[in-house]
């Protein structure tokens, strides 16, 4: 019997809404589906205040306070001073004092974090009471003059979505259900591109994405995915509690607050759930994560490690399905105690489709590995069709007990199971047959005695087996990339769980000498190591999909090349998802900003991506489809573009690419030559400048250059024209003639085929384009520059607008090579424009406090005339950064890039699932992207920049 639901009806008290969010909330996963409904605001506020707040400058008492803040985590209130009197915050932070006696209250915070000495100082830091204080929801309501313009469109796209009701999953883009933030996401599970599990910084487990490409957002939290702390003295338990303050009851919640009583008689009835949210602290520095709990009532401490294997150029360890718990736990009692830690888990993902989907097994096991005893038990299940083996593990130390419950019902009462760890701080015998194997649920329990005033740790493991999957069409099983190190059969779960436990040092020590450079580098704040560390958790939690080559794909696939059949067979094929809610596979013209991810850690992945893209290049697909926003029918994928993504997970995708259907992207004018830009940084920095890889993408370079020579320089004058459409990233900001985001590219991509055509032997190629680049510069200046930035277009609607991004172009060939860069500009020009950038785009949107708006007006107002030009993009936000830094405005590059972090992790709950855009207020769009990735951009200026010093 699936779980029952119930509709809560939740809305703000802030004058600003006009909606009331409905939430759906199953009975054990606490599924919950959101909508938003015109209403009259309520009394009940889903959303409390914040704790925590940002600086004023202008309060010393304030700035003492954040001080002490900081310092509690290891930081001084000089260096705090330090920080704020060299610009790397704004000026005029809001600051809210309402928590200031609770922050006072952590200065002890770092004493028991031993584990990692290099971490003291750094991270994303919150509280379990920790709650948003900027209120957003999904942007869907534009203002009433795009209403009227975009009608014709959205009653097309309703006709779409009205079509796919019924699988509203296999749509690339959900439009009138977009995903809602939860604010309490934490650091997520697992390496990369192997399915991820998704953790609540309170405790929980949630947001399962073990389906390739999906994110299974929707699911809050886990009630029987937990670890339960249980204490005795002298043989009485004296404690024993969920360690989780996901269910702890909010009283502004008075609904949801009844709700979960009501639920308190059904699923885990048994299990106390109410670990107090302020007893709870926690500290995320991805892929690792420290979770401290207060045990006022025993005098104890215990802090939970957590740690997946996500370490650079490390292409074995990152790929695996595995992740390491590591308590710590001190008895600052006077008296001994027995203390037990269970793990418990059941299987599925969280999703109610998934619950019962077939029969379950389970099976123990107890290996002795290099004098190492490990003991604990599988749980075999099947997700979406596809075999998938939990593995719950211990290390067996000294002094230590380990118990095994192989079954329990995970939607019971859980009595049993419960009772047995508090009566006999262990968890061997179960009587629990009150259920069939559709459903089950299976436990590891630690169990040791800790003398008064010592401490001692317990080491879990989980492993998620799932070698083989499908996209959503089922039409070909493929490999996980780990498959090809311990193979795809059943017991290659025994072999993951012994590596994890014999590695997990190396791999702690690894990612620390990874990551210290950068958490010791005195030229970064300290907000900014969270933030460039804590954005890579999109490598784990983007939908990513890592696999292995097989032959067969010849077939289906018969445009793969032999050189990018090598590059797969030797590093995989790597995807992963734009956004949670936009699910196409490595959209290209986002990737081109994100792309600095991984060729900082994973250049390989990246040539796989680039060589992948080189041969769709010359790739066609005649069948005609309908594009909704120009609502005409054209090719799927026209011969010699570059196209916009390789396809929808939900679906079949790399066999069937191209499935963003909003615009036919054959005509949009940056993705040919961003590929080409992500192709000549792969030729000349992450390959040495290899001649194989040359002579591999020079003839696709070529070709593409040809198709802006003859089909979009409409006027023969060298420079390439918008037609009035949105035909680029921004593809609801039309853009008309000569403009400076594509025009920039333009110039960029011509500068460096000048250089692979030289490379090559091409003489006849480089004098062409060199003589297209000098007429092209010519018409970018002349048309473009107005003496103080470049011109957004030529329209007369917009013309005028101060562009964010205008030289996109520049600043990633400028990433490449600042001599390149500069022979296309004048720099004075380029230092003139983003200097104006930043006094408009930033310092007049929010006060400086928010990043930068894509689009400002001279006079300081925000081009309201197009979607998108109001909009902050985060990850544009970040390129402007490291562009600054390129012109020598470090300190400038960080303001901007504060406002952006700020709003996202301390301000509006958005951590961990950075958005697409945020607007001024009020709202955001597209949860969980892509873009922001680039925010390794300012990194790899700032190497450069030390490299040079």
């Amino acid at each position: 019997m699936a779980p029952s639901k119930n509709n809560l009806i939740l809305s703000s008290n802030d004058t600003s809404f006009n909606n009331t969010t409905t939430i759906s909330l199953d009975e054990e996963s606490m599924c919950y589906d959101n909508k938003i409904t015109n209403t009259t605001k309520g009394e009940d506020n889903l959303l409390p205040k914040h704790i925590d707040g940002p600086i004023n400058k202008s309060n010393v008492n304030t700035l003492n306070i954040i001080a002490e803040n900081e310092s509690c985590l290891g930081n001084s209130t000089k260096n705090m001073t330090e920080y704020s009197m060299t610009n790397h915050y704004p000026n005029n932070f809001i600051h809210d004092n309402s928590n200031e006696k609770e922050i006072i209250k952590n200065k002890d915070f770092n004493n028991i974090l031993k584990l990692d000495s290099s971490i003291n100082t750094y991270g994303w830091i919150a509280k379990g009471s920790k709650k948003p204080i900027d209120h957003r929801l999904p942007f869907q309501r534009p203002p009433l003059i795009h209403c009227v313009k975009q009608l014709p469109f959205a009653l097309r796209y309703l006709g779409y979505w009205l079509k796919n009701y019924k699988n509203r999953e296999n749509l690339f883009i959900n439009g009138f259900e977009p995903y809602f933030h939860h604010p309490y996401y934490g650091v997520p599970l697992g390496g990369i591109g192997t399915g991820s599990i998704g953790r609540d910084f309170r405790g929980g487990f949630c947001k399962f994405s073990l389906r390739p490409g999906i994110v299974e957002q929707q699911v809050k939290f886990i009630k029987a995915n937990q670890f339960i702390l249980s204490i005795k003295k002298d043989g009485t338990t004296i404690y024993q509690k969920v360690l989780s303050a996901v269910f702890t009851m909010d009283k502004k919640n008075k609904k949801l607050n009844n709700i979960l009583k009501k639920k308190k008689k059904d699923t885990l009835s048994a299990w106390e759930f109410n670990f107090p949210e302020d007893d709870l602290e926690y500290r995320g520095l991805y892929p690792r994560s420290w979770t401290k709990y207060h045990i006022k009532e025993c005098n104890v401490i215990v802090v939970c490690k957590q740690m997946s294997p996500v370490i650079p150029h490390d292409y074995k360890n990152s790929s695996l399905p595995t992740s390491i718990f590591e308590f710590e736990v001190e008895n600052n009692s006077d008296d001994d105690l027995d203390i037990s830690i269970l793990f418990t888990w059941r299987n599925g993902t969280g999703n109610v489709k998934w619950n019962k989907e077939g029969n379950c097994e389970t099976e123990t096991f107890n290996f002795n590995e290099n004098n190492n005893i490990i003991k604990g038990v599988t749980l075999k299940n099947t997700i979406f069709g596809m075999n998938c083996i939990y593995g719950l593990s211990g290390i067996e130390k000294k002094n230590q007990n380990i118990s095994i419950c192989e079954k329990f019902n995970p939607s019971g009462n859980g009595y049993n199971i419960w009772n047995e760890l508090k009566s006999n701080g262990k968890v061997e015998k179960i009587a629990d047959n009150s259920f069939d194997n559709k459903e089950i649920g299976v436990g590891v329990c630690i169990s040791q005695n800790i003398k008064a005033h010592e401490k001692d740790s317990y080491t879990f493991n989980l492993v998620w087996h799932m070698p083989l999957i499908y996209f959503g069409k089922k039409n070909r099983l493929m490999k996980r990339r780990y498959t090809r190190y311990f193979g795809c059969d059943d017991k290659a779960i025994d072999n993951l769980i012994k590596y994890s436990f014999l590695n997990y040092s190396n791999w702690s020590k690894a990612i620390e000498e990874w990551q210290d450079p950068i958490l010791k580098n005195n030229d970064y704040p300290d907000w900014f190591k969270s933030a460039l560390i804590n954005e890579l958790y999109y490598l784990t939690d983007g939908g990513s999909i890592w696999i292995e080559y097989d032959d067969e794909w010849e077939k289906s696939e018969p445009s793969i090349s032999e050189y990018t059949k090598n590059v797969f067979k030797e590093y995989g094929r790597f995807g992963y998802m734009e956004s949670w809610d936009y699910r196409m596979i490595n959209t290209y013209d986002v990737h081109f900003y994100a792309s600095f991810a991984l060729a900082t850690h994973f250049p390989k992945i990246e040539h796989s991506i680039v060589s992948d893209f080189t041969d769709q290049v010359d790739r066609s697909e005649s069948k005609l489809t309908k594009y909704y926003m120009e609502n005409v029918k054209a090719p799927v994928k026209t011969p010699q573009r570059l196209p916009h993504d390789l396809g929808n997970p939900a679906m079949e995708p790399y066999i069937n690419s191209n499935c963003y259907v909003m615009h036919d992207t054959a005509h949009w004018k940056d993705l040919n030559l961003k590929f080409i830009l992500t192709a000549y940084r792969n030729y000349f920095t992450l390959r040495n400048s290899d001649i194989e890889f040359l002579k591999f993408v020079y003839p696709k370079v070529k070709s593409l250059i040809e198709v802006g020579i003859t089909e979009w320089d409409t006027n023969n004058d060298g420079m390439i024209e918008n037609f009035g459409v949105a035909d680029q990233t921004y593809d609801a900001w039309k853009m008309v003639g000569c403009s400076s985001y594509c025009g920039s590219l333009w110039l960029s991509a011509l500068r460096v085929s000048i250089e692979m055509a030289r490379d090559i032997g091409d003489v006849e190629g480089e004098q062409k384009y060199s003589s297209i680049l000098e007429k092209a510069k010519n018409v970018f200046n002349t048309k473009l520059w107005n003496g103080k930035y470049y011109n957004f277009d030529e329209s007369r609607l917009s013309s005028t607008t101060i562009m964010a991004d205008q030289l996109a172009g520049y600043w990633f060939l400028h990433s490449i090579s600042k001599d390149l860069a500069q022979t296309i500009l004048p720099f004075d020009r380029v230092y003139s424009s983003l200097i104006t950038v930043y006094e408009y785009n930033c310092k007049k949107f929010n006060n400086g406090n928010m990043g930068v708006v894509n689009g400002m007006k001279p006079n300081g107002k925000v081009d309201t005339d197009h979607i998108q030009a109001d909009e902050m993009w985060t990850g544009i936000t970040y390129a402007v950064a490291s562009s600054l830094i390129q012109i020598g405005e470090v300190d400038k590059s960080f303001e901007i890039a504060y406002g952006c972090y700020n709003t996202c992790y301390n301000n509006a709950g958005l951590q961990y699932q950075t958005p697409e855009a945020l607007y001024s207020k009020n709202f955001y769009r597209a949860i969980g992207y892509m873009r922001p990735l680039s925010i390794w951009a300012m990194n790899w200026e700032m190497t450069k920049k030390e490299k040079v010093n």
